[in-house]
């Protein structure tokens, strides 16, 4: 009879040394069930250098315990989930035996799960097999979780960081103000921030950016991975520019006052204080500036900034102390005054100018 060892030893052998190794070095065929990507290293932490087209036929070259396999194609060879790989089986003929008849039914079949690859060989009149069970669908590689990758370089290169949802308040110096690209997978989104702790300008990314805007390419301090509705962005907070000028004024009626210094009388004065009679009397802007009693609230250099100015005079009855009144001085700078009371005909003043 036909010496079946000739077949079995080599075919065991290579079943023992697939068993014990951690991988394994023989080229089996075979496709690709889906689109999967091909990466640098055996694992999902390694950078994407290309994609498997669903039906794409590779060599499998090596497999990790990390259920990657490395695989040579037409395209970048590189590594692959062996939950999105096909083998494709072949027969194998039975070597001749020293006399005896040939036995055509011996074949071996190859596959890669779970544990990683494994070897199978049915030969003589045993039963054939039970046919396998169908095979569950892929576990989705841990990128089809939410999640998001950052690039120093602005097409997806240079320095990579990949992380899952989560915050991080304040970035190392290899990605602080050095993120131009920004890879998003499972639906997720990004909110990168110019300032730590998410503040300062910001900006929502929901697809693959590359590269990122001008008002946040290489700017980002602080970011978000999140999924759900974009989080409300607050406006940035406004610029306080400095102090030109500040001080009390003491306003004698029929003199002027300059609010880009504080004096009285001399060039450049932006608001009289006139008497018509003993009674009626107005604060009059002069020389190009502009008042705005608005409510007589105090608005500082923001609510100053959007007031409605006008050259009209205001009349002494609406400045009560305890009245603040904004105005552009004659060099157009914003300016805020409070009436802090009067003693006898002068108005007595406290102002704040702030510089352009």
């Amino acid at each position: 009879m036909m010496t079946i060892g000739k077949i079995l030893v080599p075919l065991l052998l290579a079943t023992a040394s697939l068993a014990s190794a951690t991988s394994y070095a023989a080229a089996v065929e075979a496709q690709a069930k889906s689109t999967v990507n091909v990466r640098t290293g055996p694992g999902t932490s390694f950078g994407i250098v290309d994609q498997l087209s669903p039906g794409e036929l590779v060599d499998i070259k090596e497999c990790a315990p990390s259920n990657f396999c490395f695989v040579e194609r037409e395209g970048t060879d590189g590594w692959v989930s062996s939950n999105y790989l096909i083998p494709v089986e072949e027969d194998v003929a039975p070597a001749p035996s020293d006399g005896g008849s040939d036995d055509p039914d011996c074949s071996f079949g190859f596959s890669v799960g779970p544990g990683g690859p494994s070897l199978s060989i049915n030969c003589g009149d045993a039963p054939p097999p039970a046919p396998p069970a169908p095979p569950a669908p892929p576990a989705p590689e841990p990128e089809d979780e939410p999640g998001a990758c950052f690039y120093t370089g602005n097409n997806f290169g240079g320095q990579e960081l990949c992380m899952g949802l989560g915050t991080r308040n304040a970035l190392s110096p290899t990605f602080n103000n050095k993120i131009s690209s920004v890879q998003v997978f499972g639906g997720a989104k990004v909110r990168l921030c110019d300032n730590p702790n998410l503040a300062g300008t910001c900006k929502v990314i929901s697809t693959d950016t590359a590269p990122l805007l001008p008002s946040i390419n290489n700017k980002a301090s602080s970011l978000k991975v999140f999924v759900g509705p974009a989080l409300p962005i607050p406006p940035p907070a406004p610029v306080v520019p400095s102090t030109f000028s500040t001080g009390p004024i003491d306003l004698q009626q029929t003199f002027a006052a300059n609010l880009d210094n504080g004096a009285v009388g001399g060039p450049g004065t932006d608001m009289w204080y006139q008497a018509v009679t003993a009674v009626e009397k107005y604060l009059v802007p002069k020389s190009g500036a502009q008042l705005a009693l608005g409510d007589g609230s105090n608005r500082g250099f923001a609510g100053c900034s959007a007031a409605s100015f006008s050259n009209a005079p205001i009349p002494l009855f609406a400045l009560s102390p305890g009245t603040y009144v904004c105005a552009r001085t004659n060099q157009g700078r914003i300016s805020q005054f409070r009436v802090n009371g009067f003693v006898g005909t002068t108005m007595k003043l406290g102002y704040t100018t702030w510089a352009n």
